[in-house]
């Protein structure tokens, strides 16, 4: 079966988890026999400091105008037209925005599949006409899809409620890992359990300010390692900084086994974001039995159940107990570590999910 992925920026991953997915699902489609296109945009790879895909799957650029949001609706319109020119069994949209568009390979009578990744329509870095648009195509995806899949369980419930059609749900996965020793990172002056981490984009949904000014609030004493990107919101980056006291660190986007070494060396992993659907940085933390702190919502529970400390309300005073509370007992902190380890083997595998997404393409190839 020859797959299109549209809707990412492009493999190998680096800004958010639907590249993330993406990535994934082409290296477990390969190996089922499968051929995977993917579509990327240019400056995506162009901008990648890391090793040219060589995972199996082809990586397929078309140009898009700049600009936030005409990037976004351009690129996927080229992608579109190119992806019509070649012979394609099913055609995998990931996310609302790119969903604005699913009519053309629904009159060209190809089998599409949609996958919500996050209720996109909600983030708060996007204007009035933005969220409309992103709105505007969730209706067109949920409409002309012949498959619909949500990462999460409450995300999947709100779809199939909205628009009264089945919804399928596909969880994002995690791989087994090995926790490794902090070499790298102890150059940078960072000890085992020494430090808390924040891994993500740099953007308000993430309440990175949230999570800095707690620190400087707290004072709490143990550094803040900040391992994200702000190039998509450079001013929300800034006045992060600004924000922050001596403790927080802000380290850039990292990978590989840098990331492998923060993952597995520290003491807290902290995602205070208020806009979620699967978070593969909660599955990751999990991965290595990290004590995850989080915001007590539907998303958090759908990926880690029992195995995290949560926060309520929108306050410094609620982020900071909670991560006092999983630095000052370490017995908890192991206890809901290896908790959520072992939902997230159990639950969460790639090649599980691949063939959960592979039954999806039959369906919608056999309608």
């Amino acid at each position: 079966m020859r797959i299109a992925m549209i809707g990412s920026r492009g493999i190998p991953a680096a800004l958010s988890g639907v590249e993330r997915v993406v990535e994934e699902l082409t290296v477990e489609l390969t190996a089922l026999g499968h051929e995977t296109l993917v579509y990327a945009r240019p400056w995506y790879i162009r901008e990648q400091n890391r090793p040219l895909w060589k995972k199996g799957g082809m990586v397929i650029t078309t140009p898009g105008l700049a600009g936030k949001s005409a990037d976004a609706l351009t690129h996927t319109a080229t992608a579109m037209f190119d992806m019509l020119r070649r012979k394609v069994d099913v055609v995998h949209i990931h996310c609302a925005g790119p969903a604005l568009l699913s009519f053309l390979p629904w009159a060209a009578s190809l089998p599409v599949v949609f996958t919500v990744h996050a209720p996109e329509w909600s983030r708060a870095r996007w204007s009035r006409l933005g969220k409309m648009a992103l709105k505007a195509g969730l209706n067109c995806g949920m409409k002309f899809a012949s498959d619909v899949s949500a990462v999460s369980l409450n995300l999947r419930d709100f779809l199939t409620d909205a628009y009264n059609r089945e919804v399928e749900y596909i969880p994002n996965g995690v791989r087994s890992v090995k926790p490794r020793r902090p070499e790298q990172i102890a150059g940078w002056g960072l000890e085992p359990r020494g430090y808390c981490l924040y891994v993500g984009r740099i953007v308000p949904e993430k309440r990175l300010d949230l999570l800095v000014r707690t620190w400087r609030e707290k004072k709490i004493a143990v550094p803040l390692v900040v391992a994200g990107d702000g190039k998509q919101e450079p001013a929300y980056e800034a006045a992060c900084r600004r924000e922050a006291n001596e403790l927080v660190r802000f380290v850039g986007p990292r990978f590989g086994d840098e990331l492998a070494e923060l993952y597995s060396n520290a003491a807290v992993v902290v995602q205070p974001s208020e806009l979620e659907g699967m978070s593969l940085v909660l599955l990751e933390s999990a991965a290595y039995g990290r004590c995850v702190v989080a915001r007590d919502m539907p998303a958090t529970r759908d990926a880690l159940g029992d195995g995290v400390i949560t926060f309520g309300d929108d306050s410094t005073e609620s982020l900071g107990e909670a991560i006092v509370k999983c630095l000052n007992d370490p017995d908890l902190s192991r206890e809901k570590g290896e908790e959520a380890k072992r939902r997230v083997t159990e639950l969460f595998s790639w090649p599980a999910i691949a063939r959960q997404y592979e039954r999806l393409y039959q369906c919608a190839a056999r309608r």
